[in-house]
């Protein structure tokens, strides 16, 4: 049987950055909300906030200050758990606010830039939706009952159900703002968090939701709690809704519509209700009151984030005709500090124009009067203004300096400027005007909110990670990483271990076993090997009368060493439910793949559950993949951990590491099929076992729409990406760095040969191929 949520942390397992006995701990410190979400976006690269993250998150959910915990309290009505569970979703829905409605307005004008607004504001949250259900998805939980429950949730919220794997939430909210002139930045880039844009308060949200995916095995009630309200407060309709109102009122062309398909919302919450629902009855009846307190507490922080954003969004959104001088003002200040130096001794007003951009004195109303006296500006007429059709178009000093949008500002100042002034100074010096800016605009500067929280300097972190597991064993670096959630000081080393393996595989790239097929890269000879190896495998068949007989004993131990691989099955893809790649589309390619090798959200067709149906018909049952036990069951042999640890170090880095796992990947998805496996077939019938795990495998992998299939067509995609990111100069190195990955599984050489192959590196020069360190020493 799959562990349950009772012993979904049977260890006891302690946050190591928790233990202040072990060296270099994290310290308290302050660090902005937007750095601690850019953290969090790349936790793969930056573990050391993991500490903050787990204080965030204790922070929120046991801040009574707010009440919302006993406004949805109050409402809960009834004895059973279905009852219990019923009338927390009703206290959810009848909380539902109105920020769906906060863009009505009487004035068009005013409506859409409202619009624009909320649209704005909901991006960082939008581009990380479902983010709190993806570490349901690891291999210490998928295959249990409450990690296949979250699982099927996860699938769900990013549509992960879906055949076209261009389709999703997150691509149209990003087209429709691309089309609206809004950041365009991938959501793991630092400038996108740096964003004037965005609100302080529109990280508080995501960065949250991130926060506690992390926390999967210890806050698992809570997370269900989250998603329990983010369906019932009508959330998943939230972001949808969003950009049909924009494609409306902007006149864009419709995207999006199957989003609000009828049933869509309805399924999350029925799937929310049912999840809440298993996980308290799968509880002890002594637990299930307290696992319901947790559950309501995690509805009850989402509740009370959620309309922090609400209040502060509505209220910071336009509510009247725009300011042209206040946008003007914002949009010059934005200017000052890059535009200061470029203008030598130009005068403007009596000033130099570079003293307007001293941002330590910046006085925004004097160099907007200044500018509208200017010869460059015809006050009302921006086709007439020399700044707009001469200084900014083609030829102009300051040609792409302003993009279209900003442009657009300028125009609308220009237009509203009064009719010039006569020039009245008793000197009659032409550049004396009168005031026409309100001199008490000031630029809109928000002051960026800080977090508090222990943290890791990134030196200490190495460190202390070389420390604890600087010299483990295949089997603790094997447990370790199972059990990263609460061992994140392993990744330095994690990443070594991958990064040695892979170096040795492309050693011998071009002799022994699967050598690659062609130096350069060619869609062509991908097909044609994989038509090859397939057939090769195919062929190799032998019928049971023209095959020697297994022993029985000797079958049995073979498919026990397979354990620490099959336990995990899948796990090389565990990363592609990140929030940075979950909305890519060869990630969502591969998750196709990883989600149908965990049960697609059902525990007993998790592969790895199979398997274990399997050992138990052979009489063997194998402790638990998560504990301790299993790393140190003497029945298996060192090296059954060998290649099992690979897919869980490389799975750490999924975007460090994105062509070496595509070729894993297909070299995974590709052994087997064909004569191995039904040559498996015939043993187990002979022996009278179940034949389920590799009839599954045999069919599910096949070349033509399987998994290797999937495969195969996930690394020309990305290839093709790569092409027009990069043009084709690059596709040589990134292909051997592809098939590094399909040799990967192969025995490889020794340190010896190793140190041979990087001394005639050094001597060729450094290697293109070779991938830099995340954690360097």
């Amino acid at each position: 049987m799959p562990m349950d949520l009772r012993t979904l942390n049977s260890e006891k397992l302690q946050y190591s950055f928790d233990r202040s006995d072990l060296p270099n701990p994290p310290s308290e410190t302050a660090i902005s909300l937007r750095d601690l979400f850019y953290f969090l976006v790349n936790i793969d690269e930056h573990p050391e906030v993991l500490p903050m993250a787990r204080d965030l998150v204790q922070r929120e959910i046991r801040d009574e200050k707010s009440g919302d915990g006993g406004e949805l309290a109050r409402r809960i009505t009834g004895s059973s758990v279905a009852e219990r569970v019923a009338s927390l979703t009703d206290a959810l829905s009848a909380s539902k606010g109105t920020s769906g409605r906060a863009w009505q307005a009487a004035d068009a004008g005013v409506a859409r830039r409202k619009l624009l607004h909320v649209l704005t504001q909901y991006l960082p949250a939008a581009l990380v939706d479902g983010c709190w259900l993806e570490t349901g998805c690891r291999v210490a939980t998928a295959h249990t009952h409450a990690g296949a429950t979250l699982t099927g949730l996860y699938q769900h919220q990013v549509r992960g159900f879906v055949a076209d794997t261009g389709r999703h939430f997150a691509g149209d909210y990003r087209l429709v703002c691309s089309r609206l002139g809004l950041p365009g930045d991938d959501v793991s880039s630092h400038s996108f968090a740096k964003h004037l844009e965005f609100a302080e308060e529109s990280f508080a949200l995501p960065g949250f939701l991130l926060a506690i995916a992390q926390f999967t095995r210890t806050l698992f009630p809570e997370i269900v709690g989250v998603n329990l309200a983010w369906q019932y407060l009508g959330l998943s309709a939230f972001g949808p809704g969003l950009i049909a109102e924009a494609c409306r009122h902007f006149d864009l062309p419709a995207i999006g519509d199957d989003l609000l398909a009828d049933g869509y919302a309805e399924k999350g919450c029925d799937l929310a209700r049912t999840a809440a629902a298993t996980v308290l009855e799968d509880l002890p009846e002594d637990e299930r009151e307290a696992g319901f307190a947790k559950m309501l507490a995690g509805a009850a922080t989402l509740l009370r984030l959620w309309r922090r954003w609400e209040e502060a969004t509505i209220a910071a959104a336009p509510s009247g005709p725009p300011n042209p001088q206040q946008e003007m003002i914002d949009l010059v200040w934005r200017k000052a500090a890059s535009a200061r130096g470029y203008h030598g001794n130009r005068p403007l007003g009596g000033r130099k124009i570079d003293e307007y951009f001293d941002v330590e004195n910046f006085n925004g109303p004097a160099l907007l009067d200044a500018l509208a006296a200017s010869p460059w500006i015809r006050p009302g007429d921006p086709d007439k203004s020399p700044f707009l059709n001469r200084l900014i178009g083609f030829g102009g000093p300051m040609l792409a300096v302003f993009s279209p949008a900003e442009q657009q500002v300028i125009r609308n100042w220009v237009l509203s400027l009064p009719p010039r002034e006569k020039r009245n100074s008793p000197e009659g010096d032409r550049s004396a005007t009168l005031a026409i800016t309100d001199p008490g605009l000031k630029p809109a500067v928000q002051t960026e909110a800080m977090v508090k929280g222990r943290l890791f300097p990134a030196a200490d972190f190495r460190r202390r990670s070389e420390a604890m597991f600087g010299k483990c064993s295949i089997r603790d670096l094997y447990y370790h990483l199972v059990n990263v959630e609460f061992f994140p000081e392993i990744l330095p080393v994690a990443e070594r271990f991958a990064r040695d393996r892979l170096e040795r595989s492309r050693a011998m790239i071009w002799k022994g076993e699967r050598p690659i097929p062609s130096r350069h890269y060619s869609p062509g000879a991908l097909d044609g090997w994989l038509d090859k190896k397939h057939r090769d495998q195919v062929d190799s068949y032998r019928p049971p009368a023209a095959r020697p007989d297994v022993p029985k004993d000797a079958f049995i131990e073979t498919t026990v060493q397979l354990a620490p691989l099959i336990l995990i099955d899948g796990a090389w893809l565990q990363g592609m439910a990140s929030p940075p790649l979950i909305h890519t589309s060869v990630a969502r390619m591969m998750f196709h793949v990883f989600v149908e090798e965990i049960g697609e959200g059902k525990s007993k067709e998790h592969h790895a559950n199979i398997y274990r149906d399997l050992l138990t018909a052979m009489g063997v049952s194998a402790p638990p993949v998560e504990s301790r036990a299993f790393a140190d069951w003497d029945r298996l042999d060192d090296s059954s951990y060998e290649i099992a640890t690979l897919w869980l170090a490389i799975s750490c880095f999924p975007r460090h590491f994105m062509p070496e796992i595509l070729g894993l990947n297909l070299a995974v998805e590709l052994a087997g099929v064909g004569g191995p496996y039904m040559e498996a077939r015939d043993t187990l019938r002979r022996f009278r076992y179940p034949t389920l795990f590799v009839d599954m495998h045999n069919a599910a992998d096949n070349v033509t729409a399987g998994h290797a299939a999937w495969a195969t067509n996930a690394i020309k995609h990305y290839m093709d990406q790569l092409t027009e990111r990069q043009g084709p100069h690059h596709l040589d190195d990134v292909w051997h760095r592809v098939w590094s990955g399909v040799r990967a599984t192969l025995p490889q050489i020794g340190r010896m040969k190793l140190m041979a192959h990087r001394a005639k590196r050094r001597f060729l020069g450094r290697d293109p191929a070779a991938v830099p360190l995340i954690f360097p020493s």
